[in-house]
């Protein structure tokens, strides 16, 4: 399902911050706070640790697709290790998070039960790997149209796949599973 300018900026992220919490606390994080509106998602003061969070509308064949996993570019700040940064509007911001170590859960659908989860170090890693999706700007601003890239061949091996299933996370293997659908489907037109 495609979203909208419009529905994607005024998507509350509420429940996607409860869910995530959750799965994180599942995963032996400890002392989760919710971030404020315009802040990281999740905070762990204590260890200037936190996630970011986000909910998008397709699933795991896209990266296949586009060879490349992705993360908005607005969120750059999270990992730059910059004293500011540039807001939507081009003004400088201090940089609170410029010394934190940021993860972040990527949501696959709406129903909140399929979730990516980056580690910081990869994010940094790749985080000025930077790429414009030009099907997008039409819509959307350069920036807004802006992602942070990880290659597939990497992000296969290194991001973690979770499906919740009876009420628990389950982790997959990426590699595995997108292979064997993109072969079936390859397979299948003829291609």
């Amino acid at each position: 399902m495609a979203v909208n300018r419009k529905e994607a900026l005024s998507h509350n992220d509420t429940k996607d911050r409860e869910v995530a919490k959750e799965f994180l606390e599942g995963n032996n994080w400890k002392g989760i706070e919710y971030g404020g509106e315009y802040d990281l998602d999740l905070e762990v003061h204590e260890y200037k640790r936190g996630c970011d969070v986000e909910m998008i509308n397709y699933g795991m064949d896209r990266f296949k697709q586009h060879n490349h996993f992705r993360i908005p570019y607005r969120k750059y700040k999270y990992w730059s290790e910059l004293e500011t940064y540039k807001d939507k509007n081009n003004s400088d911001r201090h940089n609170k998070y410029k010394d934190w170590y940021i993860d972040y859960v990527q949501f696959l659908n709406n129903d909140l039960t399929e979730l990516l989860w980056y580690d910081w170090k990869l994010i940094k890693e790749y985080k000025d790997n930077i790429h414009i999706d030009n099907t997008l700007t039409k819509q959307w601003s350069e920036r807004e149209s802006s992602f942070i890239t990880i290659p597939y061949s990497v992000g296969i091996d290194r991001i973690r796949h979770f499906k919740l299933v009876n009420d628990n996370w389950e982790e997959t293997k990426i590699a595995h599973q997108i292979d064997f659908m993109y072969n079936w489907i390859r397979n299948k037109s003829g291609k």
